[in-house]
Formats: C-alpha cells, structure tokens, sequence
C-alpha cells in the first residue's frame, strides 16, 4: 500500500475512509499521498502532485489531497460528520485525479495545470475522468452518494452545485454508467 502522511487529520473517521477507498488503488501503492486538512479555497477537496523542479522528465512520487474542516461555502457542514458513503466518494473521486496523474512527467503535469486552469472543456473532462477512474474501482454507489448529498443538501451553497452540474458527472451520467449504457465520455 501507498505510504500514507496525515497532517491536522484528527478525526478517525477521515482517517479510516481515506485508507479504506486507499486500499482498492493498487496503482497507487508507489506513492506517498498527504492528505492534510486546512482551509482549501474554493473547493472542499483538491488532489495536486507535489512537484520537484529537479525532476522534470520524471514524474511526481508524492501527491497531496488538502481537505477542507467544511463543506465549501458552509460554516456548519463539517467533513468530519459526512456519511461514510459520501465521504468515501469525495476521496474516491480525488484519488482518481491522482490515477490520472501518475502517468505524466512533473513537465507534463505544469502543462496539465495550466490547460485545466484555461481551459474549461479540458476541466470537464478531467473531472468526468476522476469519476470515471473512481467507478472502475467499485466506487459507484459512494460517487452515487456523494453527488445527491450536494445536490440535496440545503446548507450547501447553490454556487457549489452549479459547479458540480457545469464541470461533474451528472447523477444520471453515473447511472448511466453503472448499468454499462453509454461510454464514459463528457458530452460536450
């Protein structure tokens, strides 16, 4: 397994769903991930390589997923008190941003942050690629979860889900892609 590194994480329970979503991304097991938790502007989770300008060529061995103490936009969601199933999903979507990346030199990946920056039909489909990775790896009902639970929570700011519905799978998306009904591609 990947070696873990927990910073400010005191709860178990993150610590406990992040290792249990960890253990199904055996191509992950060469890594060292942090999962830190700190104030994470303008998202609730965010998976970025940590990259080393002495290795250009070569790629990222470290990854970091920052963890915010609360739901985006909300001063009374706590991660910590998310249901297991969608906090699973929220990890098992990050870490699927992290499968996406292991491939791509640190090079690479400048040029990858870059263009996801700008470009927002490069952002959609990085995005629906995070959900498709984290699907493949059993996690469709957590992805499942963790949609309706932002798109049905009250205290959840409709800005957050206007996001979700502009660059995520849709709910349906991922149905769809449970019952093998249409190929895992953005539409555009």
């Amino acid at each position: 397994m990947a070696t873990v590194v927990f910073q400010n994480v005191a709860h178990e329970h993150i610590r406990k769903a992040f290792l249990n979503v960890l253990h199904q991304y055996d191509s992950l097991n060469d890594y060292k991930l942090i999962l830190k938790q700190r104030k994470v502007k303008g998202t609730t989770m965010q998976a970025q390589p940590v990259i080393n300008l002495t290795k250009l060529l070569g790629g990222p061995d470290r990854y970091k997923i920052k963890l915010a103490k609360y739901v985006r936009d909300s001063n009374s969601l706590l991660v910590s008190e998310l249901p297991e199933d969608v906090l699973c999903g929220w990890f098992a979507h990050e870490l699927g941003h992290v499968v996406d990346y292991a491939p791509h030199s640190t090079f690479g990946m400048i040029k990858y942050g870059i263009k996801y920056l700008v470009s927002k039909s490069f952002r959609k489909e990085v995005e629906h690629r995070a959900d498709e990775i984290a699907i493949e790896a059993g996690f469709h009902e957590e992805i499942l979860a963790t949609k309706r639970y932002v798109f049905s929570h009250d205290l959840i700011d409709d800005t957050y889900k206007d996001q979700m519905r502009k660059y995520y799978m849709s709910i349906e998306d991922v149905e769809m892609c449970i019952n093998k009904k249409m190929p895992l591609q953005p539409t555009p």
